[in-house]
């Protein structure tokens, strides 16, 4: 056997095995700490955490396609000086890979340290006398909160409570940083779950045409390529249409009540991937903007107009064999790029140009005369 194949096979190998632990809790870490939750990921249910403006509930959830993550954020922050009342913002999404860091912090959840003998005046300092912060993590049926202080000097960590027993510890601010900014950090921008190294086949349907592509060589980069079924040759143009497809990325979850009222078809896409389900992914055109669903999404996400409506576009050509038709280039008289128009300075506005001879006064084929610098120094700005 070929000795790549064996090495990308064995990586292969080695990613979903430890995907599997991860979400299943067969992963065996020792942290270096006090434990605080002696749990394991697949026992994790739900952590919440609540400021005066912010509540968001991170919660573990399990369908027919497997446990993925899932956040709702509660946005009570005020936009303006006066005391109305706040309508509070509440999004909802999959979790992507950045929630990995939540799961770890927490199953099992590990203090820095434990302090002791803790007085009054200690508690105030470390923010945690009246503190308006929590975090209360839920795992194997059981809730344990705790109550969040003040960052310690230098290192950045975070003074923690346990409010059922009183107790005080240094803990890792890492994952309480990820659940404040969740909003922007923790959403899903994949469409897919499978890894282009575990595809062995897709299907591709544009209205009532279909196609079905296999991966051959799929263990070996350098070397894999598509086929389409009933064919015998590398198929690039397929190749590098999905080279695209596959990059397509959410930008945001739509909310409820914000779906377009009607979604029209663009491309529907099913993966077969080693050892899973088959996995699917649609296309829709809402108005002048694109959106997809997923099983991996778990809901309908928005995407970026100019890569959605261009995968669709040669989806058709693609599907029927084509070599989908290049991108038209500026037309003339278009606006000019950046910098302004050819042969001129940087920064000139529209309508300037350098004369074919050189700038006016020179004699033709007489370059720009460079100017003396300044005695000043190259940041020296004029009065």
């Amino acid at each position: 056997m070929n000795k790549s194949v064996i090495v990308y096979a064995g990586l292969l190998v080695l990613s979903l095995g430890g995907a599997w632990m991860r979400y299943t809790g067969g992963e065996e870490t020792t942290k270096e700490g006090v434990v605080l939750i002696d749990t394991k990921a697949a026992e994790l249910e739900k952590v919440v955490y609540t400021s005066p403006d912010l509540t968001v509930t991170f919660e573990m959830r399990t369908d027919d396609f497997g446990r993925y993550g899932w956040a709702t954020v509660e946005d009570r922050k005020k936009k303006g000086k006066d005391d109305a009342p706040v309508e509070p913002k509440v999004t909802r999404f999959k979790t992507g890979t950045a929630a990995d860091k939540i799961v770890d912090a927490f199953a099992p959840m590990v203090a820095v340290r434990k302090l002791d003998n803790v007085d009054d005046a200690q508690l105030t300092s470390f923010g945690l006398k009246a503190p308006d912060t929590t975090v209360a993590i839920t795992s194997g049926g059981k809730t344990v909160t705790f109550e969040l202080g003040g960052e310690t000097y230098g290192t950045k960590d975070r003074y923690a409570k346990n409010q059922g027993d009183g107790k005080v510890y240094v803990i890792d601010d890492e994952p309480f940083k990820t659940l404040k900014f969740a909003a922007t950090r923790l959403p899903e921008r994949g469409l897919l779950a499978s890894k282009v190294e575990q595809i062995e086949g897709i299907g591709l349907g544009v209205g009532a045409e279909n196609a079905t592509w296999t991966q051959k060589n799929k263990d070996d980069k350098a070397a894999a390529y598509w086929e389409r079924e009933g064919a015998s040759s590398k198929d690039e143009s397929f190749g590098n249409w999905l080279d695209k497809a596959l990059k397509l990325k959410s930008t945001a979850y739509v909310q409820d009540g914000e779906a377009p009222a009607e979604l029209l078809p663009g491309f529907d896409l099913t993966i077969r991937a080693a050892g899973q389900k088959p996995e699917t992914v649609q296309l829709l055109q809402g108005g002048d903007d694109w959106y997809a669903k997923s099983d991996s999404t778990r809901g309908l996400v928005k995407l970026s107009r100019g890569p959605a409506k261009d995968a669709v576009e040669d989806a058709k050509d693609v599907v029927e064999g084509k070599e989908p038709a290049p991108k038209e280039a500026a037309a003339p008289g278009d606006a000019p790029a950046a910098g302004g128009p050819p042969g001129a300075p940087p920064g000139a506005p529209a309508g300037m140009s350098v004369p074919p001879g050189g700038p006016p006064g020179m004699p033709p084929g007489r370059p720009m005369p460079s100017l003396p610098p300044s005695p000043h120094g190259a940041d020296h700005k004029a009065p």
